[in-house]
């Protein structure tokens, strides 16, 4: 409707600043015809065209109102998709901190496990050294008292007589 209006404007502006020698004499000129024939050409072009363009137009209409629909409902899609993610990101975050504090107690429970056998260990060990050391030592006694007495029975400094070595006998035994 604008246009219409418009192009109606441009044309009578033409007549309108027309000069023919300072005045203007409509008498002379066909402008009412011209303005009835404009009339009608608009009319029926009009008619002719109004239906297609109202068409194109309503069919334009509903492109972009389907086009838009589907953007919402990407957009929403995409937003239910970002909730999910976000949801799945704190159920993810959470399971880490579980496992995390999982790793940490059953590391304290295998340290505790390790520091309690390698006690046992060094508390047998300690033991198996000090019973080595007994037996060692009791080894090394033997040993030294069965060269002495070797060195005594061998030798004709010392003489000892059969009571003397029943007394020693008595003693050990006792």
């Amino acid at each position: 409707m604008r246009f219409i209006a418009i192009l109606t404007l441009v044309g009578l502006s033409g007549i309108l600043f027309a000069s023919q020698g300072g005045h203007i004499d409509i008498s002379k000129t066909d402008i009412f015809e011209r303005l009835v024939n404009f009339i009608i050409f608009v009319v029926l072009l009009w008619y002719l065209v109004a239906d297609k363009l109202k068409a194109i137009l309503s069919a334009r209409s509903i492109d972009i109102a389907n086009r838009l629909s589907e953007s919402q409902m990407r957009t929403k899609q995409a937003k239910s998709k970002k909730e999910k993610a976000k949801i799945e990101l704190e159920d993810t975050k959470q399971k880490a901190k579980s496992i995390i504090e999982t790793a940490k107690k059953e590391a304290l429970i295998s340290e505790k496990e390790i520091e309690e056998k390698a006690k046992e260990q060094i508390l047998y060990i300690t033991k198996s050294n000090e019973e080595s050391m007994k037996f060692q030592a009791k080894a090394f006694q033997k040993q030294i008292i069965q060269e002495v007495l070797q060195e005594i029975l061998s030798s004709n400094k010392i003489q000892l007589t059969s009571n003397d070595y029943i007394n020693i006998l008595e003693k050990k035994v006792s």
